[in-house]
């Protein structure tokens, strides 16, 4: 009867003792760790705990970016929602591919169902740090490019004057006077996409989606604006 309480405790001790991990988590049971080398360095054999990894690269920390809550004082007629477990799953897989460069970590991750804008599948709030996911967004193919380019958004505020007039003058942004000496400013004559002409910053989104699409095939196109952001969005 002794052995039988005793194994029966040790059950109910190893049961409350065991690691929870959550679902974005990966449990890694104990094991022996061989002796190797990492980054030149000599590691000794030893013995590796238990212990929960996450399954995607800063999902530990981005998991706490996701906002159920509508942003305050949104100025769009927009409904927000709740994240489903499948999307965020969806959005760490993403963001843990991305360059260390679209600053992944420093925004909040918002869900609502449409844009005030016809198929937009997302948008940027940069004042602080947001960005809104919409239902288009997953019926998108191209969804890390969407995802950069709202990061785009972010760092293209991060830009000082000088930086921005480098590189709208490499772009092709360019001021012309009319017959009454007005001066306009006008976008490229040959956009990287339709909407660049709206604006210098939806201009520098544009490269900067197209840059980490293809870096080679952008440097072909574009060897003018690709050192300008090679320089500051290397990989």
């Amino acid at each position: 009867m002794k052995i039988v309480i005793t194994i029966l405790l040790l059950f109910i001790y190893s049961r409350v003792d065991a690691l929870e991990c959550q679902w974005w988590q990966t449990k890694i049971r104990t094991h022996q760790v061989h002796q190797h080398q990492r980054n030149g360095i000599p590691v000794s054999a030893h013995d590796r705990q238990e212990h929960c990894r996450e399954k995607w690269k800063g999902a530990d920390a981005l998991i706490t970016h996701f906002n159920n809550n509508p942003i305050q004082e949104w100025p769009h007629k927009e409904n927000f929602k709740i994240w489903k477990r499948k999307e965020i799953q969806l959005l760490l897989e993403i963001l843990s591919s991305l360059p260390s460069w679209t600053e992944k970590e420093n925004y909040t991750f918002y869900r609502a169902d449409r844009s005030e804008a016809k198929g937009n599948p997302s948008t940027s709030e940069v004042t602080h740090g947001s960005i809104v996911i919409y239902d288009q967004f997953f019926k998108s193919s191209n969804q890390a490019s969407i995802l950069v380019h709202e990061s785009g958004h972010h760092l293209f505020k991060k830009l000082n004057t000088v930086e921005v007039e480098e590189f709208a003058t490499l772009s092709g942004w360019h001021m012309e006077a009319s017959k009454d000496r007005k001066v306009f400013i006008l976008p490229p004559e040959k956009p990287i996409k339709p909407d660049s002409i709206i604006s210098k910053e939806e201009d520098f989104t544009n490269h900067l989606e197209i840059f980490h699409e293809n870096e080679n095939e952008y440097r072909k196109k574009y060897p003018k604006t690709f050192d300008f952001l090679k320089k500051r969005y290397s990989l």
